[in-house]
């Protein structure tokens, strides 16, 4: 080989091509690549990147717009919830250091929003302003809170509707407090056919749309967007800040919602979510009064408030003094013995003018337990007789002065007695009683007289104590027990006319014995015997034999040939 030739052939041992380059050119690139690729494929390392930038990445977001938040709500409230649901004692831990503040923070909003709602109605209730205001709603028909917004409002957006663009279908619709609620639809209805008719009859260029329109006391205000348009009708007069904030509001639901206007197919439950966002728009701007004229107001509001407390303490004083007063005069009405004839007021001060008896109960002593004193009240009463049934008893009472265990009682004119008492008592009260007024007759059948009383039990004492005796064998009594009989006649005679005047029945029994010397048979025939043959021998001496009964022991109880006495008396309402 010639030297041409060798070093041409060393020439092309150390010629490199384009592919034994490469790797030397894009060596980086290629490592850089695969850590991207890393990075990307690995959810570890992929966490760890974006983990850097995340924060950053959040207060960027931030400062353009709502969207994060908007993107992170959703999935916020779902995690609370869960945690909740879980762990409940754990969010509850979470809050509770702020719980206090935050109730006392609320309530401390509701207090100052109600002073706030008093002080308003004080104003639109107790003003000239208020009255003109009335005259106004009575005039033109309108209701008075309307009129009272009408003049107190500058606006006040009362309802918001999301429409669909395309379709025209309501999304989501918001309204104000105490505002009828309209049909979503057709709202929408009639926005789409004033927009068709705008552009059809004046010609308007197609992308050209409705912004606005009025309708007596309201003003539509309408912002369109690529796919949705919102739609706020607002009473008064609506400023700038009512179409910005349709026009920020609307942007949010645009970057919010995208997929789901893009997608719509007539079901609305995706943008439910919307409704806060919609809230956000339903604004009011009050009619700024001059603080003096507020002051004006507040002060004769405040004094109007005295007032009325005051007038009102005044009548509660004055209506629970006449009530007072008005049951003292019923009940001295139904007191027994009290007539009042004619109340009223005399130099400031009150009277009752009536009759009363002596012993009916005092019309002073009635005052105090209504409430009522003395020096509140003059009594005019004159005395008479009362024919009242209680007073009629009490005056009987009085007279006749009965003693212990005697009781009175009237009973349709007649005096009823009853009890036990001396003999001179009963005969004084039978002279007396007729002669007290209101008493026509006496009634004594239940009055005894404690004498008799006293002279039954003696009798039946002196009876019992006495025996006949008898021969053996003999049922007739001996001569010498001939005195015995005529003392046990006195007994019977006296028991028999005392009792009854006592309040007794007496039962007299007359008991036969026999000694045990015969038979049985025998002793019991021959006691029986004994026993009649004294109530014959009574008879004899003028004793009825219907008050005497007899009846033979034999020798039952050994007391011998004899005869002895029983008495047993009863009262007379017991019976015999």
């Amino acid at each position: 080989m010639s030297a041409r030739l060798r070093a041409r052939a060393r020439r092309r041992e150390h010629d490199y091509t384009l592919d034994d380059l490469r790797p030397f050119l894009v060596k980086p690139e290629q490592e850089r690549l695969k850590s991207l690729e890393h990075k990307l494929e690995t959810p570890e390392a992929l966490a760890e990147a974006i983990g850097e930038v995340l924060p950053q990445a959040a207060v960027v977001s931030q400062k353009r717009g709502e969207e994060l938040s908007s993107a992170m709500q959703p999935l916020m409230l779902s995690s609370i919830h869960e945690t909740v649901r879980k762990n409940p004692e754990l969010f509850a831990d979470a809050i509770f250091p702020s719980i206090g503040p935050a109730v006392r923070k609320a309530a401390r909003a509701a207090v100052e929003a109600l002073l706030q709602r008093l002080d308003d109605m004080v104003q639109q209730t107790m003003t000239l302003e208020s009255l003109r205001w009335r005259i106004e709603a009575a005039r033109t028909g309108r209701p008075f809170v309307e009129v009272v917004m009408l003049h107190n409002l500058a606006y006040r957006v009362e309802h918001v509707f999301l429409v669909h663009r395309e379709s025209g279908l309501v999304l989501q619709h918001v309204a104000a407090e105490n505002v009828a609620a309209e049909d979503p639809d057709q709202v929408s209805a009639m926005l789409a056919a004033i927009d068709d008719f705008a552009r059809d009859a004046f010609h308007a260029e197609k992308e050209a749309d409705l912004s606005r329109f009025c309708v007596g006391g309201l003003t539509g205000v309408v912002e369109h967007g690529p796919r949705a348009v919102l739609v706020a009708i607002v009473r008064g007069v609506a400023t700038k800040d009512v179409a910005a904030s349709l026009a920020e509001t609307l942007e949010q639901i645009h970057r919010t919602y995208a997929a789901p206007l893009e997608q719509f197919k007539g079901d609305a439950a995706a943008f439910e979510p919307t409704r806060d966002a919609l809230v956000g728009c339903m604004r009011e701007e009050r009619v700024q009064k001059p603080e003096s004229r507020r002051r004006g107001t507040l002060a004769l509001a405040a004094i109007a408030v005295l007032a009325l407390v005051g007038a009102g303490i005044g009548w509660k004083v004055v209506h629970d003094r006449n009530a007072r007063f008005d049951a003292y005069v019923e009940a001295l009405g139904e007191e027994p013995g009290v007539t009042v004839t004619r109340t009223g007021r005399d130099g400031g001060r009150r009277f009752v003018e009536g009759l009363g008896d002596p012993l009916a109960k005092n019309p002073a002593a009635l005052l105090a337990p209504h409430g009522l004193r003395a020096s509140d009240v003059e009594l005019r009463f004159k005395p008479i007789y009362s024919l009242d049934p209680p007073i009629t008893e009490r005056r009987a009472v009085q007279v006749l002065r009965p003693p212990s265990g005697v009781s009175l009682r009237l009973a349709g004119g007649t005096l009823v007695a009853a009890g036990v008492a001396e003999r001179a008592w009963i005969d004084r009260a039978r002279l007396l009683a007729t002669s007290l007024p209101g008493v026509t007759a006496l009634d004594d059948t239940r009055l005894f007289e404690a004498e008799a009383l006293t002279s039954a039990r003696a009798a039946a004492a002196t009876l019992e104590g006495l025996q006949i005796s008898f021969p053996p064998g003999s049922a007739t009594p001996p001569r010498a027990e001939h005195a015995r009989l005529d003392a046990a006649a006195r007994a019977v005679q006296a028991l028999l006319d005392a009792a009854p005047r006592g309040g007794l029945t007496a039962r007299i029994e007359i008991v036969g014995h026999a000694d045990a010397t015969g038979t049985p048979e025998k002793n019991q025939r021959l006691s029986e015997e004994r026993a009649s043959s004294v109530a014959a021998e009574l008879n004899e001496r003028g004793v009825a034999t219907d008050r005497l009964s007899v009846r033979g022991v034999g020798h039952a109880d050994l007391a011998g040939r004899k005869v002895t006495f029983h008495v047993h008396l009863s009262p007379m309402n017991e019976g015999s």
